[in-house]
């Protein structure tokens, strides 16, 4: 299997390869911060990799628009709520085009809340734009 997977990828179009390699970078970096801002409750690190228009959308279907708002929403964690420790695992990109490129994988936490241990875990889909010599999300729908 390893091996069609590392055919299809030779075969893939060189914008897409380049779009790819380009926005791998920001995409392990944004994820990395995201699993110790979570931890740490810093809103404004977990928003920083959004577009200033960028859309969140959670499970529950809310969505939320903007960098701002969306660091609005990430600071409003309860104050009985303690994230102990998260992990995001990117399980797969694509590239539509040469500025778009499309991630996906899961989310895990350990959560604290009324003297309670829990663990959390969802999936994700990131819509990843090129702005200039950056990438940043466009969307994010949490499932």
């Amino acid at each position: 299997m390893a091996d069609k997977v590392a055919i299809i990828k030779r075969a893939a179009p060189a914008w897409e390869r380049q779009a790819l390699a380009s926005a791998a970078p920001f995409i392990d970096r944004s994820n990395e911060e995201w699993a110790q801002a979570i931890v740490g409750g810093d809103a404004g690190a977990m928003a920083a990799p959004y577009d200033e228009h960028g859309i969140f959308i959670g499970p529950d279907g809310v969505e939320v628009r903007g960098r701002d708002a969306v660091r609005a929403m990430y600071a409003k964690r309860r104050a009985d709520v303690k994230v102990l420790n998260a992990r995001i695992k990117s399980e797969g990109r694509t590239a539509a085009d040469p500025d778009d490129v499309y991630e996906w994988g899961s989310a895990t936490m350990t959560v604290q809340s009324r003297g309670k241990t829990r663990q959390a875990s969802g999936r994700y889909l990131t819509v990843w734009h090129r702005a200039g010599q950056r990438w940043v999300i466009t969307h994010n729908i949490a499932f």
